[in-house]
């Protein structure tokens, strides 16, 4: 049997960075680009089996075009388009164009890298030099905040050559990585075969309470006390250096599905109950639905039950939160077995570390303590 040539379709990796500015590269003080071309050559060299496994585009590449909008739009487009975006970080935000391309005068890197991490955040890589100094309110100082707010890991090199070794290290550690999320998604299984099979054939009642124990257990394997028999579900879990309430909940169908949809409610209408059983330090609630089946943005807000709050579509399902009243909730789609209910939980987790977010999750959970506090004395 012949293997499709498809499947040997090298991954496409883009290189971003300013092309004139110097680094110290082989005992000379060289421009990036010299650097660029180093690292297209070792990570294409990069072939096992000898099958060519990275194709690395620079703008080298099209040194021919002007540099006018098509050269711009080009390189917005490859950075789209890559499978593997690769940015040389200094804090150079690089040419800005004309005031017709782009009024604001952002910098070329500065665009081809919002371009990218807006796409797909999962495929940007940055190896980073040290930041050149920015003067206020220009180009340079607007990227540097930029990139410094997205918190995308990178290696901290010196010279060209600790680049290309980053760069080639990199190239081999995405390639693993892909290849190990192919495994972990290949093992969720089918959701007709299986456990997912055996959670789809239980009633609403007692696929609610399978799911939300599989998401409390999860999260209480992870509060620092793994080996505790408690079978609540509401967890407290160290977030940012607080202890934060995390009250676990599912809706066993579609949430267009009333019957299901009603199991759960409005839950944190029930707060000023849940902070009775909670000790004076821990903050929150915050609320952790499982959703056997998907969930949009638009049902998330229904769920809620007012449009103007914070809503972001992730990897893990939906986190929803609003400012005034500190109301956070986080809708974990597809948890359709164990498996994929504790995946969804790990995501979650991770995306809170990975964005800084759980530093304002557990901010805004200390403020929904107070308001709920205040509302247990009122009711009380």
């Amino acid at each position: 049997m012949t293997t499709p040539v498809s499947e040997f379709e090298p991954l496409s990796v883009m290189v971003s960075s300013r092309c004139r500015d110097k680094v110290p590269f082989r005992r000379k003080s060289v421009p990036m680009s010299e650097v660029r071309q180093a690292i297209k050559e070792a990570v294409e060299a990069i072939q096992p089996a000898g099958h060519r496994v990275f194709d690395v585009w620079i703008h080298e590449d099209e040194s021919h075009s002007a540099g006018d909008r098509n050269t711009w739009d080009t390189c917005m487009t490859k950075s789209r388009q890559a499978d593997i975006f690769l940015v040389l970080y200094n804090g150079n935000a690089g040419w800005s164009g004309s005031s017709e391309l782009l009024g604001d005068h952002v910098g070329i890197c500065h665009a081809e890298f919002a371009e990218a991490f807006n796409k797909a955040a999962g495929k940007v890589r940055s190896i980073q030099f040290p930041a050149i100094t920015a003067r206020p309110d220009t180009p340079n100082a607007r990227f540097q905040r930029y990139f410094s707010g997205q918190k995308v890991p990178g290696t901290q090199v010196q010279t060209g050559e600790e680049a290309v070794k980053a760069a080639a290290d990199l190239a081999v550690a995405t390639l693993l990585g892909l290849a190990r999320s192919g495994v972990g998604v290949s093992s969720l299984g089918s959701y007709f075969t299986g456990e997912a099979l055996q959670w789809t054939r239980l009633d609403f009642h007692e696929r609610r309470r399978v799911t939300r124990l599989a998401v409390a257990d999860f999260l209480r394997a992870r509060s620092g006390n793994p080996d505790a028999k408690d079978h609540s579900t509401t967890v407290v879990l160290p977030v940012a250096g607080r202890k934060v309430a995390f009250v676990c909940d599912c809706i066993p169908s579609t949430l267009s599905t009333a019957g299901a949809r009603e199991l759960v409610g409005q839950p944190f209408l029930r707060d000023h109950l849940t902070v009775g059983e909670l000790a004076a330090e821990v903050a929150g609630p915050v609320h952790v639905i499982a959703c056997q089946k998907g969930v949009t943005e638009s049902q998330a807000i229904r769920q809620l039950g007012f449009p103007d709050a914070v809503v972001v579509a992730a990897p893990f399902g939906i986190y929803i939160s609003d400012a005034v009243q500190k109301i956070q909730m986080v809708f974990l789609a597809n948890c359709r077995d164990e498996t994929t209910t504790r995946h969804r939980a790990q995501r979650f987790l991770q995306w809170l570390e990975e964005q800084g977010e759980d530093q304002l999750l557990a901010k805004r959970a200390a403020s929904r303590r107070r308001i709920a506090d205040l509302v247990a004395e009122v009711a009380g």
